[in-house]
């Protein structure tokens, strides 16, 4: 039997036998010279899983999408100058989505910075104000309290990236390791010292009885409350609890698709709710308290509604979170697991007089669903069309989404509970969304389905020039030749460079680049090709996309007709 080989740095090899220690198992691999230590370490250890992605931001937004489904830290190893530098967008988005990333950048020895020394530039603290937390390690460690030093910091590391403990979210964590030449000298595994491995206690915070009381106390003198439930997993004990609260006869529950919250007492689309909601009936829909739970809300009306109103209470529960002001209303942090907060809530009903609040929303509600259905009824062939007939179709399983217009289509549809919905919605950006699907779809047993638009879906094209795509990743794309929301977002329309400078026009086809990386391909430009192209696309035996074509400027006249047909009395 072969020995196990490991980098005849000690630090190093310690580095990676904490990291398997502590149960990582995956590598996300960017090839170079500087970071041949980490590399060789992890390849040989048969612990990890490594894969070799050349672009980082690929490998980081991959990477990304692979810890949403494993729920523990994915490693990153990149080698030194701006090769860090292109982990920078997913490092973010997995700070906002606090998603699980342990980062490990290789530099140049610090005497050569600043000196016009080859591939080096200043990488301590490179991601500064999007990361949980930043180390380095010591250089070349000499002393045994150096060794100390740093096996203690990379237990910390993986501590704090996966989150344990009561006010300690998951989310991404970077080491700066600074390694000098030689880079490939490898040992004998068996001979480096196992370090020590610190562990961190999982607990979880309570409310004083005193807090509970005046909490409690004020909840049931409110007499119209809002619950908003953010972007989140899906949970079903937090299911079964919001379902209880929005039984209550003074309470109403709004979720998005991106909440994951299966009731059938929440009202699921906000957007098609709350605009039909006019100016000057305001007061009518007013809650006293707006609580708020989960990550970022995709609807920006209801940001700006709430916003307009004169709310008297505004608590935000969550463990970890800050001062989230979102509706500049806020009156309460509540540092709590919402279920927790919520089961006792749901225990002491409001003791105000019932008021017409609730029935006013769930009369909204049930209006806006059929003038929707209505529309659907007659809608012409354009991306609401196309989401309305893909989400008929497409199977059960995860559905991953781009996140600019297909994210905003799928709020005006009711959720699927046999779907789990995923979107880059912690920072927005358009960049990696096909890369995270790809690193999600790696590592889970079934069907992963990403719906995205033509920009985006461009913009990350390297997401395919790998070795590593799943066979049951389905990709659709909507092309409509260009940044089509911007038709919609109100001052880009009043300019003379919308085609140019926002919506970027263009007529690129995804045909031969689809070819170029082995994936098999499908067109669609009517209902009829949809329908077509949609069983071609799940009976391919390997990752396949879907590409259909809808009319740049139809698309956004269909969706100003169909929000008119949701204010229509």
């Amino acid at each position: 039997m072969s020995k196990i080989k490991t980098s005849a740095k000690e630090s190093i090899a310690r580095l990676v036998k904490i990291c398997g220690m502590k149960g990582l198992t995956h590598v996300i691999i960017s090839p170079g010279s500087r970071n041949a230590a980490l590399t060789l370490s992890f390849a040989e250890d048969p612990r990890f899983d490594c894969l070799n992605i050349p672009d980082e931001r690929v490998a980081a937004f991959f990477a990304l999408g692979m810890a949403q489904k494993l729920k523990r830290p994915v490693i990153l190893c990149c080698t030194s100058g701006t090769a860090a530098l292109n982990y920078a967008p997913a490092i973010a988005e997995a700070y906002h989505q606090k998603v699980p990333l342990l980062v490990l950048t290789a530099d140049r020895p610090i005497e050569w910075l600043d000196q016009r020394a080859g591939q080096t530039m200043k990488q301590k603290d490179v991601y500064a104000n999007y990361i949980k937390k930043s180390f380095e390690l010591f250089e070349e460690p000499r002393q045994e309290e150096h060794l100390w030093f740093n096996d203690r910091i990379v237990n910390e590391a993986i501590n704090e990236a996966s989150g344990i403990g009561a006010e300690s979210a998951p989310g991404p964590v970077h080491i700066n390791v600074p390694m000098r030449e030689p880079l490939y000298e490898m040992v004998d595994a068996s001979g480096i010292t196992i370090p020590k491995i610190i562990s961190r206690a999982d607990t979880s915070t309570v409310l004083s009885e005193s807090l509970m009381a005046e909490i409690t106390s004020e909840w049931t003198n409110y007499k119209g409350v809002l619950i908003i439930v953010g972007q989140k997993d899906n949970d079903s004990a937090f299911d079964k609890v919001i379902d209880k609260l929005a039984r209550l006869p003074q309470v109403i529950v709004l979720t998005e698709t991106t909440s994951n919250v299966y009731s059938d007492h929440v009202l699921p689309s906000i957007d098609r709710v709350v605009d039909s909601i006019q100016k000057d009936e305001y007061d009518d829909f007013e809650p006293e308290l707006v609580i708020s739970c989960g990550a970022a809300i995709v609807s920006k009306k209801i940001r700006f509604m709430l916003r307009q109103m004169n709310i008297k209470g505004h608590w935000h529960v969550d463990p970890d979170d800050g001062y989230i002001d979102t509706y500049q209303a806020l009156t309460r942090q509540i540092s709590v697991a919402p279920e927790y907060l919520f089961e006792l809530l749901s225990k002491n009903e409001i003791r105000k007089e019932p008021t017409d609040f609730k029935n006013i929303w769930l009369e909204r509600e049930e209006h806006t669903k059929a003038a929707h259905k209505r529309y659907l009824s007659n809608c012409p062939w354009s991306d609401l069309q196309v989401m309305a007939d893909i989400l008929e179709v497409i199977p059960a399983g995860i559905l991953q989404l781009s996140s600019s217009t297909p994210v905003r289509y799928l709020q005006l549809f009711k959720h699927r509970e046999d779907l789990l919905y995923k979107c880059n919605r912690g920072v927005s950006g358009i960049d990696g969304c096909t890369s995270t699907a790809a690193g999600y779809a790696y590592v889970h047993d079934g069907i992963v389905t990403l719906v995205t638009g033509d920009v985006a879906f461009f913009y990350d094209s390297n997401a395919l020039w790998h070795h590593h795509l799943s066979g049951q990743l389905r990709i659709i794309m909507i092309n409509n030749e260009g940044g089509n929301i911007f038709r919609y977002v109100k001052g880009p329309d009043k300019t003379n460079h919308l085609g140019k400078h926002f919506e970027a026009t263009h007529k690129t086809s995804a045909k031969l680049l689809a070819q170029t990386h082995g994936v098999s391909y499908f067109e669609a430009s009517d209902r009829a090709a949809l329908q077509q192209g949609l069983t071609d696309l799940y009976q391919a035996e390997t990752t396949a996309l879907l590409e259909v074509n809808t009319p740049r400027e139809t698309n956004i006249d269909v969706l100003k007709e169909y929000f008119e047909s949701l204010r229509k009395k």
